[in-house]
This record gives C-alpha cells, structure tokens and sequence, in this order.
C-alpha cells in the first residue's frame, strides 16, 4: 500500500526506521509544515517532500496517512486527510479532547474510511506472550493489574543533546506542554482494553509535581505529570495505571490471577521478558532449595519482582530503534493497512483509539471530570487479544 507522512519530526525517524520491516508499505512523499524540519527529513531518507499539506494530500495513488504531527496539530491534519479521502493512522492521542477525537471516528466512518492510531506495542511479541498466558489460563481466573509507565526525572537529564537519527531535536516544550500520561498512558491502556475489553469506570488523580522542567515554559503552561487512574473493566477485571516523569523508571506490568501472577518488565520492548510467578509473587522451583535461596536474595533487592519463571516469546527479526523503544513502529500502520486491503473493518480502528484517547484525556486532566468518571466511548471485544504481526 501506497502511503504518506505529515510531520518530520523525532518521532518520524522511527517510522522510517521500521518502515524497512513491511515492505508492502510504500512511502511515495511527506511533508511538514517547517522548511528546516522538511529539508532535514527530505534530506536524511531521500523522501520526496511536497511543498504544501494540501500538494501531499492531492498525490495520486497512495490510501494512508501518517499522521505524525504534534498533538495539538492531530485533529486539523487528520480530518484534512479524511476530507480527502485518505484513510489514517494517527500518533497518539488522536485528538486532543474527546470531541475532537469523536468527530474524527464519525467523519472516517461516514466516508467509509478507517481510521486508527498509535501505540501499537500490543501487537508485540511481548504482548502476544502474555496474551497467550491469559488465555491459557495460566495464572488462573484474572482479576487485578498494576500497570506502570514511570519516566524518571527526564528533565533532570541533558534533553538538548536528544536526537534522532536525522537529527530532529526531542521536542522538550512539547512534551512537558502535553503531558506525560497523553504521551504513555497508551502504552498499556491498548494491552489493557486489548486484553480485557473496555473500561466502564475511571477513578483518576493527576498532579504537577514539578514547576520547573528547565525548558523557561511557566508553570501554567506545564501538564500534570504525575497521574494514577484506576479502571473498572466491563469483564469485571480492574487495574491501576500510573503514569509520570518522577518516580524511577519503572514500564512493568503484573497480571494478579487466582493462581498466580504475570511480570513483564518493560512495555516499551516487543522482546521483553515475561515470568510467570506463584500467587505470592515468589518463584515455583524445583528443587525447593532453589526457590528458599531466591527467596532470601530477593529481600530488599531492587528488580525482585523478576524472578519467576520465564515464558519465551517468540523472536523477530524485525528491525527496531536502539533505544528505549524498541518497539516496531511501523507495525501499526502495517496491520491498518492489511485490514484495508482485505476490505475489512480494522479490530482496533476508531471505536478502539477514541476509547484510548478518552481514558487518556481523562488521566491527564482528572481535575477537570467528576469521579468516578463514565466513559461515553467504547468498542466492540470478543474477548481475545490481537496477535503479534510479524515482520516480513
């Protein structure tokens, strides 16, 4: 399939980066509305650039947009995309308010078009290895799960210097300017609503711990970045999702069922280890002198959590940054457009990323929804978790 990108920023690297993963994916042009930005990306991967957002969408011949923007631009460059009759895979969130994001869903299904967005670790190895561990019942009936996406004190460390590949700057104004959770929360809310379904209830709390984040912005011009949120699934299961840029680097998930507990270390990996754990968090072993050895170890050790015993998942070949996301970003656009071809409507599309963003927007900005929160969106489940989409 014939695709375009709007936006040349950080983030686009890594799509280009992984692009190489899905040869079916052809990149026939880009744009963004910075010179420099769209000269440097043009430059880097010998991209033809068109000069206008509107020259782009009037290419002949190609079905998909990416839609790499920054947030605040999500909304306007999609639905020119959408009024063009182009289908589109946007970065997270997929619009910044719930309204915004709803418009988005009803246009592309009023023109009979998919719409979809990021994050798409859920179609990870990783994910498919603890889907599958759910499924099997493993740790028996699921009923809890703690969910973390803390990023440390990033504004503590020499953000200036980040690029990417091409040399895009990390953009530090907007990132502290949008909010840690509408950065991450996706992260594990599309395992979470993937796994288990949607949410019928939000309990949140979010806060600005920090004032200063050494970019010059005011106070008021920083999000939250600190949230917790607490989600009733209509399967009944619940979870806790922490998301923030103060606690130490922590991107695990623990999956709590009535036999036992699944551990994942670290959401942003596709290749991450998964361990299967006894209902009180100690590893099973055989012999049993093993099991008392570890257990001692583990007292008062960080990374305790991780003893267990380790599920395998399923090795890629695919080619990811290396970096702390080493995640296949162009496996979301890959699988998008697989349901297009096969003239089906996508698993996870609008009604999917609009719940997404929903929960989202409401961690990020719990102080402004009354709690506990109803979300109005949700989407059809049958009860099953995607599989991995392997790279071809």
């Amino acid at each position: 399939m014939k695709i375009a990108i709007v936006g040349c920023g950080f983030v686009a690297d890594y799509y280009m980066l992984t692009l190489a993963n899905h040869p079916e994916l052809e990149l026939v042009g880009a744009y963004d509305r910075d010179p420099v930005a769209a000269a440097r990306f043009g430059r880097h991967f010998g991209v033809a650039m068109a000069d206008s957002l509107d020259a782009l969408l009037a290419l002949p011949g190609f079905e998909l947009v990416l839609n790499l923007t920054n947030p605040g631009s999500h909304f306007a460059v999609s639905k020119a995309a959408l009024d063009a009759g182009r289908h589109v895979y946007s970065e997270k969130p997929l619009a910044m308010s719930v309204e915004d994001a709803e418009t988005l869903v009803r246009l592309a299904a009023d023109k009979g078009l998919e719409i979809a967005a990021a994050p798409c670790s859920y179609l990870g190895e990783a994910a498919e290895t603890v889907r599958g561990a759910i499924e099997r019942s493993d740790v028996g009936a699921v009923k809890l799960v703690y969910a973390e996406m803390e990023d440390s004190m990033v504004f503590h460390e020499n953000y200036r210097s980040w690029t990417s590949p091409s040399g895009a700057p990390w953009p530090a104004e907007d990132e502290f300017a949008v909010g840690a959770t509408l950065e991450h929360a996706g992260y594990f809310l599309t395992w979470l609503c993937a796994f288990f379904g949607p949410v019928e209830e939000v309990t949140a709390f979010a806060a600005r711990c920090f004032d200063d984040k050494g970019t010059k912005q005011p106070p008021q011009a920083l999000a939250n970045d600190f949230s917790v949120s607490c989600l009733r699934f209509r399967s009944g299961i619940v979870a806790r999702l922490t998301c923030g840029l103060a606690a130490p680097r922590d991107r695990s998930l623990h999956v709590i069922g009535t036999d036992g507990v699944l551990s994942l270390t670290d959401g942003w990996d596709y290749q991450s280890p998964v361990y299967l754990r006894e209902p009180d968090g100690a590893w099973g072993s055989s012999p049993a002198i093993l099991g008392k050895v570890l257990r001692r170890l583990e007292r008062g050790r960080p990374f305790r959590q991780w003893f267990g015993r380790r599920l395998p998942v399923k090795p890629s070949t695919a080619k990811v940054p290396g970096t702390s996301s080493r995640m296949d970003f162009a496996r979301g656009p890959a699988a998008l457009a697989a349901s297009i071809k096969a003239k089906r409507a996508h698993d996870f599309g609008g009604d999917f990323a609009l719940h997404i963003t929903e929960l989202a927007l409401v961690a990020q900005h719990a102080e402004r929804y009354p709690m506990p929160y109803r979300p109005r969106s949700t989407f059809a489940h049958d009860g099953k978790a995607p599989k991995a989409q392997a790279a071809v």
